[in-house]
């Protein structure tokens, strides 16, 4: 299994298609299931979640499908507008399996929400997400995610950079991770069991 990058160009069989942007994977086995995508040039919706089977290879900035584009575009979306009935206080709910997403609308009723649809199950990270220790504590972003080379399963997640510890860089257990919406990883470990984590050593080139 091929590592898989994010925020790298995808390529299909017969044109490109946009940008990868986020990985899904099962909780339970950690395996990747899907590449996110977005093109702008996708009709109806410029998000798509594309099976793990579909991409034939990688580099560190490439990502090779199997499938056309017109694939693509018949697979399901990622990011979906959802109408959501607002509070009498102004204030909107959108519920996922672990989660409660508050948004602030305009009073009339209803208000279009842009929400993830993950499948059952599973879950959606990408870089720049916020990560909270179980003692609330943000202790920075998500930087990179690592794959086991053999079964690529998700096994560490890692923060390079911009986060309580300087320069060192630290690889986050996914066994550690209680759940995630759109926007920040849980951790279900605290601020001092973070620190006490190894380094994980990364291949960048």
């Amino acid at each position: 299994m091929k590592n898989i990058p994010l925020g790298a160009n995808v390529q299909c069989s017969d044109s490109a298609c946009g940008k990868s942007t986020n990985l899904i994977f099962e909780r339970d086995t950690k395996q990747v299931t899907h590449v996110v995508v977005k093109d702008k040039n996708l009709p109806d919706n410029p998000t798509r979640m594309v099976p793990v089977e579909k991409v034939a290879s990688t580099t560190a900035k490439q990502i090779t499908l199997n499938c056309t584009f017109d694939e693509v575009a018949r697979m399901d979306p990622f990011v979906v507008t959802q109408m959501i009935q607002e509070t009498g206080s102004g204030m909107a709910y959108a519920e996922g399996g672990d989660y409660t997403s508050q948004y602030v609308v305009n009073n009339t009723g209803y208000d279009a929400v842009n929400v993830e649809e993950i499948p059952q199950g599973e879950m959606a990270l990408k870089p720049g997400m916020k990560v909270q220790t179980s003692d609330d504590h943000k202790i920075g972003k998500l930087d990179e995610l690592i794959l086991d080379p053999q079964s690529g399963a998700i096994t560490h997640l890692q923060m390079c950079e911009g986060h309580l510890w300087g320069k060192k860089d630290v690889g986050i257990p996914v066994a550690d991770v209680d759940f995630a919406d759109d926007k920040t990883v849980y951790l279900n470990i605290d601020k001092k069991a973070v620190a006490a984590l190894p380094a994980v050593p990364v291949n960048r080139k």
